[in-house]
């Protein structure tokens, strides 16, 4: 039981050496791409929520 647990993390720690890591500068232009589409993509929902919901209230009310 043991041996299988310490071989798997072996082979876990062997993979995380093949792993090429992105560097600062790239995990840092990387998060601020997703922060900016994710603000474009939340203001375009909104706005198509407030259209639908005055909508609804025009059919409605």
């Amino acid at each position: 039981m043991f041996g299988k647990i310490k071989n798997f993390l072996s082979d876990v720690r062997n993979e995380f050496k093949k792993v090429t890591w992105p560097t600062r500068e790239q995990t840092i232009k990387q998060t601020g791409a997703v922060l900016v589409i994710t603000g474009i993509i939340s203001v375009f929902l909104g706005i198509i929520d407030v259209g639908l919901s005055e909508l609804v209230k025009q059919i409605i009310g």
